[in-house]
């Protein structure tokens, strides 16, 4: 599946382009006819799918009669940051379906809640963990495949750790993650002993929905929710399934499940009472 470039800039680029489309009071075909392509086309750029030329963008921005150059200049910085190499395309061979989006959003999100019922969030799991944890799910995969998940995974890591905008991470694990045998004793050990650095984090918050809390309507399947702080982005919701992921970025959908975390969250443990049921977890598989 090849990389198609950093998602965000191209739908900031796209949500002007719309924005400016219509206040010029002009229809997609207008647009289409100006460029002489298809309305597909200049709907794909506007929707942030499309991968934008410069001389497409300086042509609508002529259209739609913007003459601050400031504004033009901004606007064509987005279009060639929306044409760069992503850092993870040399791993397409790592990236399942939805991946090469989900990295997109997580390498630009200021805020991730992440609820986790199967195993541990992948920007928390340690190297050992991930790779125990690939092999298990995938056995039939090659090992030069598996390999690279791990590598693209603890990158994916690395980077998130090297952002300068300090993103935020809320965790809430369901308590069967902290159970459940990846790997051999030596793994497990050595992943939970992590996750007692996560709460010493800035930014970064863990807390564990426990087997004590009564069911949960949001605690059926394991999500992420995405939030950015500009205007110009779309919140999205990334939902785990056997059947194939989903994303969500209708904002009544992402109302709903913000409100499915929320309630989680009032019935886990505190940071503090999270540390310590791991630390428990930890003496008694001694």
């Amino acid at each position: 599946m090849p990389s198609q470039g950093p998602l965000i800039p191209r739908r900031r680029l796209g949500a002007e382009l719309r924005r400016l489309r219509e206040a010029a009071g002009l229809h997609l075909e207008h647009a289409a006819a100006h460029l002489e392509c298809s309305t597909s086309k200049v709907s794909r750029l506007e929707t942030g799918q499309g991968i934008p030329k410069t001389r497409d963008i300086r042509d609508l921005l002529g259209l739609y009669g913007l003459t601050d150059q400031r504004a033009q200049d901004r606007l064509l910085r987005l279009a060639g940051d929306g044409r760069r190499q992503a850092w993870w395309q040399d791993l397409n061979d790592a990236l399942t379906s939805n991946l090469d989006q989900y990295i997109s959003l997580e390498s630009e999100a200021s805020l991730q809640r992440d609820f986790s019922i199967s195993y541990i969030y992948g920007l928390l799991q340690t190297e050992r963990y991930a790779r125990a944890l690939l092999r298990s799910i995938a056995p039939h995969e090659r090992e030069s495949i598996v390999e690279d998940r791990v590598g693209l995974r603890m990158k994916r890591q690395q980077e998130f750790g090297a952002r300068t905008d300090l993103p935020r991470l809320d965790i809430i694990l369901d308590e069967a993650t902290l159970h459940r045998r990846v790997g051999d004793a030596g793994v497990m050990r050595d992943q939970l002993e992590s996750l007692l650095a996560v709460n010493e984090t800035t930014g970064r918050r863990l807390r564990v929905f426990p087997f004590s809390a009564q069911p949960d309507m949001g605690a059926q399947c394991s999500f992420v929710i995405f939030t950015f702080d500009s205007d110009y982005d779309r919140n999205a919701v990334h939902i785990e399934l056997p059947g194939g992921d989903r994303w969500l970025e209708v904002e009544s959908d992402i109302e709903r499940y913000t409100l499915f975390f929320q309630a989680l969250a009032g019935k886990s443990l505190s940071e503090d009472d999270t540390d310590a049921l791991i630390k428990k977890i930890m003496a008694n598989n001694q």
